[in-house]
């Protein structure tokens, strides 16, 4: 009799007072071509039913995290914080027991991760005494679903930002403001939760002025509340991915690091809660501008770390050997950028007065002015407007009371008179010579 897994014609077996008869059905599954029916039948079915619901119920059984969470919660509260270790022992042994009902919760086993974090970071043993008290019918205790404490940062003083855009033009954690050269690859932020990187190109040929062609960000493990391994995101001109390198766009407890997609192909966001870090990347034209909130406590901390060794620009800003002069470049009409070999000029892509018009239009103010200026003056891009605009925003839209430091200005009059005064003839060593000639024609006088 043929048990092959294949469609046929089939039969269905009718009865009548006598013997089993077959019917013409049409087209079935694969089966028994026929069978007897015996007394016994009925009762295999029927035990058949029985079985199929008894595994479907226990496959459908609830996960009971939130009844551990309970237990632990309560256990907390009644033997208070000496009974730390005996809590966490019996939440970590709770969720154990519902192992078998929570194989297929991605939540359960980040708290199992979190528990088992906590038994280390408090010095607790696996062995020893466990809460047998029973929680109370009625106990009223926060969801295990809320996100814990431990993954979320409440920063107490604030926050600092830092931005690169432009040919490029940083400011830093500490409010300094630059225009540097910066060719090839240089590290913006590296501390114990994150490294971001950007690679600089020059953005014409033989020119000196550069911009960010690459971008990478590198989120480091954190178990508890992130990722057991390495996060990477990567971005190359012409291609602004809205996932990380593996992939995902989600890591960690209850999402606890999310890359957001908000214009695709030109802005993604990068949210990692448990710093409560925002990285903002742009592409505008054929570059990256680059903005990212950290609160001030973890400033704080690379500041103390970066003192005495290590390269990071958005603490320490640009080497005094990368920086232009951006203010003494905007003061002439006709100013030129040194090539990158230092050996011959650049020509100017567009006049003075065409980049201020331009940057006007742009609504840009003060530093993010004259950085429209500068770009526009360099490389005749005016995609360098669109790039001032938006890094001006980041900063309105993370640091919202900067705004009251801002003057609003959109000319350069300063800049120009100072290099009127810088060009009159009688400048300081010219009025020395005169001095120093007039007293010794009175002297010849007095003699």
């Amino acid at each position: 009799m043929s048990r092959a897994f294949t469609c046929k014609r089939s039969l269905t077996p009718r009865r009548t007072t006598s013997k089993v008869e077959y019917s013409d059905t049409g087209w079935q599954g694969m089966g028994l071509t026929q069978f007897t029916d015996t007394p016994h039948s009925h009762s295999s079915k029927a035990l058949l039913v029985v079985a199929v619901l008894a595994a479907l119920i226990s496959v459908s059984a609830p996960c009971q995290i939130n009844e551990c969470w309970a237990q632990y919660s309560y256990a907390l509260q009644h033997l208070g914080k000496s009974g730390m270790c005996i809590a966490l022992r019996t939440y970590h042994q709770c969720t154990r027991n519902s192992a078998s009902d929570c194989t297929g919760n991605i939540h359960y086993h980040s708290v199992r991760r979190m528990i088992e974090s906590s038994l280390k970071k408090n010095n607790c043993s696996m062995t020893g005494k466990f809460f047998t008290g029973n929680v109370p019918k009625g106990y009223s205790h926060k969801s295990v679903e809320e996100t814990p404490q431990e993954c979320t940062f409440s920063p107490k003083a604030g926050y600092g930002h830092c931005g690169l855009f432009g040919d490029p033009h940083l400011r830093t954690f500490t409010n300094k403001y630059q225009t540097c050269k910066v060719r090839g690859a240089w590290p913006l932020i590296d501390n114990e939760y994150l490294t971001v990187q950007v690679t600089n190109d020059p953005v014409g040929k033989d020119s000196s002025a550069t911009a960010t062609s690459k971008l990478t960000v590198i989120i480091k493990k954190h178990e508890e509340c992130g990722s057991d391994r390495y996060i990477t995101y990567q971005a190359q001109t012409n291609n602004l991915p809205n996932r990380f390198q593996n992939g995902r766009s989600v890591f960690g407890y209850e999402n606890s690091v999310r890359l957001v997609e908000v214009v695709e192909g030109r802005h993604i966001e990068i949210h990692i809660r448990y710093i409560d870090t925002t990285i903002l990347v742009r592409q505008i034209g054929h570059y990256f501008t680059f903005s990212l909130q950290t609160p001030l406590e973890l400033v704080q901390k690379m500041l103390n770390k970066t003192m005495d060794s290590g390269l990071n620009l958005c603490i320490k800003g640009c080497p005094k050997s990368e920086i232009i002069d951006y203010k003494h470049f905007l003061t002439k009409k006709n100013a030129r950028l040194k090539s990158a070999t230092d050996s011959a000029t650049v020509t100017n892509q567009m006049t003075r007065e065409q980049a201020i018009q331009k940057c006007k239009n742009t609504n840009v103010v003060d530093f993010y002015f004259d950085s429209c200026v500068f770009d526009l003056m360099t490389t005749g891009d005016s995609n360098f407007t669109q790039a001032a605009n938006s890094a001006q925003q980041d900063i309105l839209r993370f640091i919202p009371q900067v705004w009251g430091t801002f003057k609003n200005r959109t000319s350069l009059p300063v800049y120009v008179q100072t290099h009127k005064n810088s060009s009159n003839p009688l400048c300081i060593s010219q009025i020395f010579y005169w001095i120093i000639l007039l007293c010794t024609y009175l002297r010849l006088l007095t003699r």
